[in-house]
């Protein structure tokens, strides 16, 4: 029978087969192409898992999931509906494709998923047949051929790995990731905080660092209004972003064995002594969603600033090099069609002997973007050899600064606008 509310006695006591079920839902032809519609069914899923049923409501997902105001209008807004009727033939889709043991539905008009277990069909084995000696012998014959030159393929594969420099190198062998995870430290992977953002819109005043640090979110909150005061106490600093989830999925497939030294944190539940330790860091999001970025800014070249007559965040270059602009504006809000900007550095952290990878975008879409960019690592390869870095060397210090074509919430299309090498690299 479906459930509803909560889960079935089945998967109760066996969440990781209902999260696998999962990721093969959202890596399949089915999702392909559609990120915010694999982030949607993440995060319904992930809520009800959690028990967070009060969270699937559409006022909440849209705040959540597509950067809206709390108090936005959802009669004139029906971005959550909209995604949810996809999802909904996406899984159609799949189920007509794939006999599953596990199914998942989203009920119209609903956004609470039903789970359940269904048998799955036996299929006939083939009839056996037996081979002739001359036919026997001639596939014995394919068999070692095949067997022959998989040895071949792997040893010239394994010789050209070890040269220095060599194109076959993974993602995690070259900057930044082997500045990370080389040398058995444990790596505290910060997300942002998607209620901020928020907050910020409803007070119509900006948090610094030290407000954030010292947990004072908002100045004299008694001079707003009830409703508004309500909407505050759902602002807890608890909500993950869908895309900082998928990068985190991203980055734990890339850590391989070392995994188990992620630790992932919500951006509120840090102090400022968090950062006093010899440990590697990862930081998502700019400043207005993820403060504790400000920390590193004096590190920068390409440093967010938040631009008051536009009120949105700009990219200010500290060290225009030729052929480059002072500031960068971007053209897309959260779930627009326009261009966005985003940075990816890594960094030292200031007193500490750890290593900092900052991953920032001026939407959501930009983060999204640069978690993409990173954790490929092919072309992030390419461009630190045009500046001169060694992506299988030591460590260096640099910052990339990507533009990023935005259409409907979804990042298109991504350039490398400038890539600096920074100060206090390891020689």
């Amino acid at each position: 029978m479906p459930q509803k509310a909560g889960l079935p006695p089945e998967f109760a006591t066996d969440i990781p087969l209902l999260r696998k079920h999962v990721l093969e839902l959202v890596g399949s032809p089915a999702f392909k192409g559609s990120r915010r519609g694999q982030q949607f069914l993440q995060y319904v899923v992930d809520k009800a898992i959690a028990g967070q049923l009060d969270e699937l409501k559409e006022r909440s997902l849209g705040v959540a999931l597509f950067n809206r105001s709390p108090s936005y209008d959802t009669g004139d807004d029906a971005i959550v509906r909209v995604t949810a009727s996809d999802v909904r033939k996406r899984l159609h889709q799949y189920y007509a494709e794939h006999d599953s043991a596990i199914r998942i539905d989203l009920p119209a008009g609903s956004y609470l998923p039903e789970f359940r277990t269904q048998p799955v069909r036996e299929t006939p084995s083939p009839p056996a047949t037996v081979a002739s000696p001359r036919r026997s012998r001639r596939g014995k014959a394919l068999i070692m051929a095949a067997m022959l030159l998989g040895i071949l393929t792997f040893s010239g594969a394994w010789l050209y790995r070890g040269r220095r420099g060599g194109g076959s190198l993974s993602p995690r062998d070259t900057l930044p990731w082997s500045a990370l995870f080389s040398d058995g430290r444990p790596v505290q992977l910060i997300l942002a905080d998607p209620d901020l953002p928020a907050m910020e819109v409803l007070t119509g005043s900006s948090i610094s660092l030290s407000d954030y640090a010292n947990r004072q979110y908002i100045k004299h909150p008694e001079s707003f209004s009830s409703d508004l005061q309500r909407a505050f106490t759902l602002l807890r600093g608890v909500n993950v972003a869908a895309v900082d989830a998928g990068i985190v999925q991203d980055v734990t497939r890339l850590a391989g064995v070392d995994s188990v030294r992620l630790k992932t944190h919500t951006a509120r539940s840090l102090q400022m002594g968090s950062f006093r330790t010899d440990d590697h860091f990862l930081l998502l999001g700019s400043p207005q969603s993820n403060p504790w970025g400000e920390i590193f800014a004096d590190q920068l070249d390409f440093e967010f600033k938040r631009d008051p007559a536009l009120h949105r965040e700009v990219l200010r270059n500290k060290r225009v090099l030729s052929g480059e602009q002072a500031t960068y504006v971007p053209t897309a809000r959260g779930w627009d069609t326009g261009h966005a900007f985003a940075t990816v550095a890594l960094i030292g952290n200031p007193g500490q002997t750890g290593k900092v990878l900052l991953l920032a975008g001026t939407n959501a879409e930009g983060t999204e973007a640069a978690g993409r960019f990173v954790t490929n690592g092919a072309e992030l390869s390419r461009t630190l050899q045009s500046r001169g870095i060694d992506p299988a060397g030591p460590v260096c210090h640099f910052q990339v600064l990507l533009q990023v074509r935005t259409m409907a919430g979804s990042p298109s299309t991504v350039e490398v606008v400038a890539c600096h090498r920074l100060g206090g690299a390891t020689p």
